[in-house]
C-alpha cells in the first residue's frame, strides 16, 4: 500500500528510516538508490498524506530515528508474498512490486496531476521517462468518449 500511494521503488522502501520523515511538515525526504550519485534528481521530497503517515507510524520502544520503517525480508520473499496475495484475490496478471509505482503514476495523472509534478514525485530528471504513463491516460480518455451513447443526425 505504501508503494501504491507514494510511488516509491522497493529498493527505496526497504531503506527508509524514521529519520527520513519530517513529521511536522508531513514530508518524506530520501535519496533514491537507483540514481544515487548519478542524477541531480536523486534527492526526492514527497508530501505525506495522513494515510501514509499512519502507515509509517513513529518509532516504538526500542527503535530509534535510524531504525527501518519497514523491516522487510528479502526482495524474493516479498515477491513470493505478493504472488500469494494476488492468487488469493483471483488476479491472474503477473504483478510485481514495481507495478505499484506504475499504478501510482497513472492514478495521480488520471486524477488531474500534471506530468511535471508526476516526474518530480517519481524522482525523474526529465519528462522522457514519465511520458509513458500518459499513454494509459490517453486510452482512458478514448474509453470515456466511446462510453457516450450514440446519437442520430
Amino acid at each position: 500500500m505504501f508503494c501504491l500511494y507514494s510511488g516509491l521503488r522497493f529498493c527505496d522502501v526497504i531503506e527508509l528510516k524514521y529519520s527520513n520523515v519530517d513529521y511536522s511538515n508531513k514530508l518524506l525526504k530520501f535519496e533514491q538508490v537507483k540514481t544515487k550519485g548519478h542524477s541531480s534528481a536523486s534527492n526526492v521530497v514527497i508530501p505525506l498524506s495522513e494515510a501514509l503517515l499512519k502507515l509509517i507510524g513513529e518509532p516504538t520502544k526500542g527503535q530509534t530515528r535510524e531504525s527501518l520503517i519497514f523491516p522487510l525480508p528479502t526482495h524474493n520473499m516479498c515477491l513470493k508474498a505478493l504472488r500469494h496475495w494476488t492468487k488469493r484475490a483471483g488476479i491472474e496478471k503477473h504483478i510485481t512490486w514495481h507495478c505499484a509505482r506504475h499504478s501510482f503514476a497513472v492514478n495521480i495523472l488520471n486524477n488531474g496531476a500534471n506530468i511535471k509534478t508526476v516526474a518530480s514525485l517519481l524522482g525523474h530528471r526529465g519528462l522522457k521517462h514519465t511520458e509513458k504513463y500518459t499513454r494509459a491516460i490517453d486510452s482512458l480518455k478514448e474509453v470515456a468518449i466511446n462510453s457516450l451513447p450514440d446519437f442520430k443526425l
